[in-house]
């Protein structure tokens, strides 16, 4: 039986302390058996030590190599053990298990002699036993070794097995060196061929209906889930003695997307050491994303697998995002630093009739909740990251063509861990050259771009002022969460991918809404998380209504409704375009005339009015007059006159010293803070072209305001974006940027508004 592995392990910001797995090992980068012993490590088969050694030449034990079977195979505790093992040795659960499957025999005498070094003549013993225990393994190789005349009676019979079956391999001298003690770097490849010979589960009732079926223990410790279009999923923990039991399943309807979630304890029920959800989103299209969420309460650290298996399948291959290269991380201004990457990449699975089908794959992401709750029995929530880690598993059978794809996670003490795939019985791109700009863009805009997916929703980097503060806070940003920027994709290109992503995205803002969206009911979406900014200034806390993210999801909300013909999105705009008329009636604003005004930021019923920002008053605008063109209601035209009054008559005030513009105004008309680099005069000029659109008259001080930024922006040599100078080119502002060369706008998948507004 022909095989070939492949193993990649990566591990960013991740520290553990204490008695470990899953740890970047020290001394194993030039040892010949680094993969294999990796991947036992992650597994928890086998640990490294607590100053983050593995000791490879470190001689083994009876007992230690017994442990290293009844981990990698699972096997049940046994309910009598020898008699100089008692409950008292710290293997005692796994000898017990050893014992009771047949793999560790003992003396005449009821002897493990589990603290005795191992011979690998004793090795090939048990690891054939393994073999046994698993299946009629019994086809024998020729000894053809030079010390094979040696070789005890007892183990040869089980040297001829695990010869045959690529196990145990002679040395550079054709000797077996059967005398030898083993060492933990050898032990590692032992198990590791056992396991790609055996593997470690059965298989999972078929389910052809459509639709994934009911959830399956395949062992104590393993669930499958036939996912009801041929593919199957299973769940497994890595480490034995930690079984996943059955709670129940919720089938949660989206718009467009269908939600089956199936709920597991980690652990005994009466006693459980965590929780576990298990979330299949199956997309319209027959597109699955696989989202895993361990909760673990306890002090241990575990691993766990997501598993996919393939049948029918002759090749695969693997595209990663880092093959186009490195992120390079830079401190931002508004965020701080942000260590997470990208995901994975692509696997393409090809069976005998050359037919593709794809798989993207995520990293794994563990974080903390972390909650700040206020008197008025209100909280702020969010999560601080723990680490991103890369770890997957591609193995191939070419006897029975079938293919194995497992993505492992850290399932780590007090934590939360989470990953995804998105499976597909078809391409999830069509073009190759879709898939390279797209996985360079990934990593050029890792800001921007989602890659902590999970089943109720994206979480991205906030800012540090943030309430309870952490420089690595995630939380679910509505910014980031609204999916224009794959929308724009979408449109450009057509590809699978980018139309599950917006899927997605809606499936994500219905979680975040309780289900309002599906039910036809479009909320005001309110962020989860309080901005110290925010506190100090007004008393504001979460939850409260930010404008900009709320104009941001409503303009993708119906634009989606637009595109695929979605009912109850197709006016998803205009419960927040209400939202803003009523602003002026409830006191949110700040008047600047008699006959005009700006609407504040934000708004948290029963807190203070806070500052109106720039960028802020002209999405407002052009939202309102955007709403306007839809329906011809005339409260829409009046309101977006007034802010527009209103940013108008405070010029020049917005200007500053240095040439630059104030980025907010308060009640006081006090102007204070920096603007974003390029963000309000994208929207000065978004808003020019609008007013064009509907035969308004350019706005002569919206004209000075964005020759005023600009200037600032070459004096200080910015590099802008070649959208954004092909915009100020064919607005009349090209003698400004002469000197930023010739700019294409061609492209299929050039940024549109959403793209633009989102960074």
């Amino acid at each position: 039986m022909k095989k070939f592995i492949v193993f990649v392990s990566f591990v960013v910001l991740f520290s553990i302390v204490g008695p470990l797995h899953g740890q970047a090992l020290t001394d194993i980068e030039n040892h010949w058996a680094k993969n294999e012993i990796q991947s036992l490590e992650e597994q928890g088969i086998i640990n490294g030590y607590n100053d983050g050694t593995f000791r490879a030449y470190t001689n083994v034990t009876r007992g230690q190599f017994a442990a290293f079977l009844v981990r990698a195979l699972n096997l049940p505790e046994g309910t009598s053990s020898f008699v100089d093992v008692t409950k008292g040795n710290t293997l005692y659960k796994e000898i017990t298990a050893a014992k009771k499957a047949g793999i560790l025999k003992g003396t005449q005498d009821g002897k493990a002699l589990a603290g005795e070094e191992v011979t690998r003549a004793d090795v090939a013993v048990m690891v054939d036993r393994a073999l046994q225990y698993k299946g009629s393994y019994t086809k024998e190789s020729a000894l053809s070794f030079k010390d094979a005349g040696s070789i005890p009676k007892y183990a040869f019979e089980a040297f001829k097995h695990t010869v045959y079956y690529g196990i145990v391999k002679g040395t550079d001298e054709n000797k077996l060196e059967h005398s030898k003690i083993a060492n933990r770097g050898e032990s590692a490849v032992f198990i590791y061929r056992l396991l790609d010979i055996v593997g470690a589960s059965d298989p999972v009732p078929p389910n052809d209906n459509g639709v994934p079926g009911e959830s399956v223990n395949i062992s104590s410790s393993e669930v499958g889930v036939q996912l009801g279009d041929g593919n199957t999923v299973r769940l497994k923990m890595n480490n034995s003695g930690v079984p996943l039991k059955y709670i129940n399943k919720r089938i949660i309807t989206h718009i467009r997307s269908k939600d089956y979630q199936y709920n597991y304890y980690m652990g005994n029920s009466s006693n459980p050491l965590g929780k576990v959800k298990l979330t299949f989103r199956r997309i319209d299209n027959g597109d699955t994303f696989v989202f895993a969420r361990f909760d673990h309460f306890g002090n241990n650290d575990y691993t766990a697998s997501i598993i996919m298996p393939f049948e029918n399948m002759n090749s695969y291959s693997v595209q990663k995002y880092s093959d186009y290269g490195d992120v390079v991380h830079t401190h931002d201004d508004t965020v701080g630093d942000d260590p997470t990457t990208t995901p994975i990449g692509l696997v393409n699975l090809t069976n005998s009739s050359n037919q593709i089908q794809q798989l993207m794959l995520s990293k794994n992401y563990t974080s903390f909740v972390r909650e700040k709750q206020y008197a008025n029995g209100q909280k702020s929530t969010l999560r601080e990251l723990a680490g991103e880690w890369e770890s997957y598993h591609i193995s191939q059978d070419e006897t029975s063509h079938s293919i194995e794809v497992k993505l492992n996670m850290k399932v780590k003490s007090k934590a939360v861990s989470e990953s995804w795939a998105l499976l597909s019985n078809q391409k999830l791109f069509q073009k190759q050259e879709y898939i390279d700009y797209w996985f360079k863009r990934s990593i050029d805009e890792y800001l921007s771009i989602n890659k902590w997916l999970t089943a109720d929703g994206t979480y991205s980097k906030l800012p540090w002022s943030i309430e309870p503060g952490y420089k690595l806070g995630y939380g679910r940003n509505l910014g980031h969460m609204q999916g224009g920027i794959y929308l724009k994709a979408y449109k450009g290109s057509g590809e699978p991918y980018f139309y599950d992503l917006v899927m997605d995205s809606i499936a994500d803002l219905d979680v975040f809404s309780n289900g309002a969206l599906t039910a036809g009911q479009v909320p005001i979406f309110k962020t989860e998380y309080t901005s110290t900014w925010l506190k100090n200034a007004y008393g504001t806390t979460a939850p409260y209504i930010d404008t900009r993210h709320n104009e941001n999801t409503a303009l993708f909300l119906k634009d989606s409704g637009d595109i695929f013909n979605i009912p109850q999105l197709k006016e998803a705009n205009l419960k927040y375009a209400g939202f803003l008329i009523k602003q002026e009636e409830i006191g949110n604003i700040i008047p600047v005339t008699k006959t005009t005004h700006l609407i504040a930021d934000y708004y948290a019923p029963g807190g203070k009015t806070t500052h109106v920002s720039l960028n802020h008053s002209l999405g407002e605008m052009r939202f309102l007059l955007e709403t306007y063109l839809q329906t011809g209601d005339d409260s829409y035209y009046k309101t977006a006159r007034q802010i527009k009054g209103a940013i108008e008559y405070l010029y020049p005030r917005w200007v500053r010293d240095n040439g630059d513009l104030w980025y907010q105004v308060n009640g006081q008309m006090q102007f204070t803070g920096g603007d974003y680099d390029t963000l309000t005069l994208v929207d000065l000029l978004l808003s020019q072209q609008l007013f064009e659109d509907m035969k308004i008259p350019r706005s002569s001080i919206f004209d000075q305001m964005i020759t005023t930024k600009t200037k600032y922006l070459v004096g200080i040599k910015y590099p802008l974006k070649g959208n954004i100078v092909q915009m100020l080119r064919d607005q009349g502002f090209g003698d400004l940027v002469k000197d930023y060369g010739n700019v294409s706008t061609a492209e299929s998948l050039e940024k549109d508004t959403l793209d633009l507004l989102a960074e």
